[in-house]
C-alpha cells in the first residue's frame, strides 16, 4: 500500500486531573497512563512520522477540569482566573504528557488541535489557550496549537468530521460560540450545561468517598447494586440527587414545560442516552460526511456503514466498570483513531489500541 502523505491522530476522554504525589492517592485523578501516552505522542514525532504532516487532535475531556476543586469546593461559577488556575494545576500534574506534546510540536508540520468537551469547557477562555500554548512552547506560533471552540464540528479533508460528542445529548450540549456567558455584574463565566452542573454539585463531591462513582456505567445499575451492597452511601447519594434535581428542575419545568423536562430526565439522567445512536444517525443523514469520529460515551467502537461511511468512537483511557450483563467487568482500553490520507482516494480511518513498548515493571495505582 502506498505510504500516507498526511496523518491525523485523534484522542479523547483522557480525563487528566491534578495528578498524584508518591504515596498519596488522589481520588479525583482517573488518568494513570502518563508514560504510555507520552510514548504514543513521541512515536508520532519520530521515524516515518517525522517526515509527514501530522495533526494530533485532542477531542475533548483531555483534562478533567470539573474534578479540580477550587479552595476545597467544586465551583459552578467559573471565571477566567479560576479556569487558568485549574488548568495550571493539571499541567503540573502530568509533566510527562505535556513534555511529550512540547517535543511533538518541535517537528515541522506537526500541529495540535484541542476541541473542548463537557469536562474541559474552560479551554474556551483566551487565557487558558495562552497558558497551554506557553507550556507547549508555541506562544509565538499560535497556529501550531489551534482551539476551534466556536464550531460544533471540526471538518477535515474529504468528508472526515471530528466532534467530542456531547452535542448529541441535550443535558451536556454546549451551543457553539456560547461556552462563555456574561453575568449581570459583568463577569464572564462558563455557561455550564445541566449535566456538568449535576456532575459538579452531586457526583464530584462524593468521589473522595467513592472514587468509582463516575466510572461505573450505567449509573442506574450502580444505584441498584448500591442498595444491596452499600445501603447507607446509596441512600445519601439518592437524597442528594433528589434534592438537587428538585431544586434545578422546577425553574426548567416552568420554562420548558413539565412533559419536556421529564422526557429529558428519563432520556439522559437515567443514562439511556443513545449518544452513539444519535451520532450514527447524523452521519447517515449527512451527505457530505464520509466519517464521523467522536468520544464522550467512553465506548470504543468502529462501524462500517452503507455508502462507505465510517463511525468511530475513540473510547477512553480511564478505567471503566460496566454493570451491564452483556459487558460485565472492568476495562482499560488505550484506544485512539487514525486517519491516513494519500494523494488520491478516500482516507483510511481506523480505531487502534496503543500497546506501546514492553516494560519490565508498571506502577500499581490503588
Amino acid at each position: 500500500m502506498e505510504a500516507p502523505s498526511e496523518v491525523k491522530i485523534i484522542l479523547s476522554d483522557l480525563h487528566m486531573g491534578t495528578g498524584e504525589r508518591p504515596g498519596l492517592v488522589n481520588p479525583f485523578e482517573d488518568f494513570h497512563f502518563d508514560d504510555r501516552l507520552a510514548d504514543l505522542i513521541l512515536h508520532h514525532a519520530t521515524g516515518d512520522y517525522a517526515a509527514l504532516p501530522v495533526e494530533l487532535i485532542l477531542n475533548g475531556d483531555i483534562m478533567d477540569l470539573l474534578k479540580v476543586p477550587v479552595r476545597g469546593h467544586f465551583a459552578t461559577i467559573i471565571d477566567e482566573g479560576i479556569a487558568v488556575d485549574k488548568t495550571r494545576r493539571c499541567l503540573l500534574g502530568h509533566p510527562a504528557v505535556f513534555d511529550a506534546l512540547t517535543q511533538f510540536l518541535t517537528v515541522p508540520d506537526h500541529v495540535v488541535t484541542y476541541l473542548p468537551g463537557n469536562h474541559d469547557p474552560e479551554v474556551a477562555f483566551p487565557l487558558v489557550q495562552k497558558l497551554l500554548r506557553a507550556r507547549l512552547g508555541v506562544l509565538d506560533t499560535p497556529d501550531r496549537m489551534r482551539f476551534p471552540v466556536d464550531v460544533e464540528f471540526l471538518r477535515l479533508p474529504r468528508g472526515v468530521v471530528v466532534t467530542h460528542g456531547h452535542l448529541f445529548e441535550s443535558i451536556n450540549r454546549i451551543e457553539a460560540g456560547h461556552a462563555i456567558e456574561e453575568l449581570p455584574d459583568g463577569r464572564r463565566v462558563l455557561n455550564l450545561p445541566f449535566g456538568s452542573r449535576f456532575f459538579t454539585e452531586v457526583l464530584a463531591p462524593v468521589k473522595a468517598e467513592q472514587p468509582l462513582i463516575d466510572l461505573v456505567h450505567p449509573l442506574s445499575s450502580m444505584v441498584l447494586w448500591g442498595l444491596v451492597f452499600d445501603l447507607r452511601f446509596t441512600l445519601r447519594l439518592l437524597g442528594s440527587m433528589s434534592r438537587w434535581l428538585f431544586k434545578t428542575l422546577r425553574p426548567r419545568a416552568r420554562k420548558e414545560g413539565v412533559v419536556r423536562t421529564l422526557q429529558v430526565l428519563v432520556d439522559e439522567i437515567a443514562l439511556f442516552t443513545g449518544m452513539d445512536r444519535r451520532a450514527t444517525a447524523h452521519l447517515q443523514e449527512s451527505a457530505d460526511v464520509s466519517a464521523l469520529i467522536v468520544g464522550h460515551s467512553h465506548t470504543p467502537m468502529i462501524r462500517r456503514l452503507p455508502r462507505n461511511k465510517v463511525y468511530v468512537n475513540t473510547g477512553t483511557w480511564t478505567r471503566m466498570v460496566s454493570l451491564d450483563i452483556r459487558d460485565l467487568g472492568t476495562r482499560v482500553d488505550p484506544t485512539f483513531a487514525r486517519v491516513e490520507y494519500r494523494p488520491v482516494g478516500s482516507p483510511a480511518v481506523s480505531l487502534l489500541r496503543w500497546n506501546g513498548r514492553p516494560r519490565e515493571t508498571e506502577e500499581v495505582v490503588a
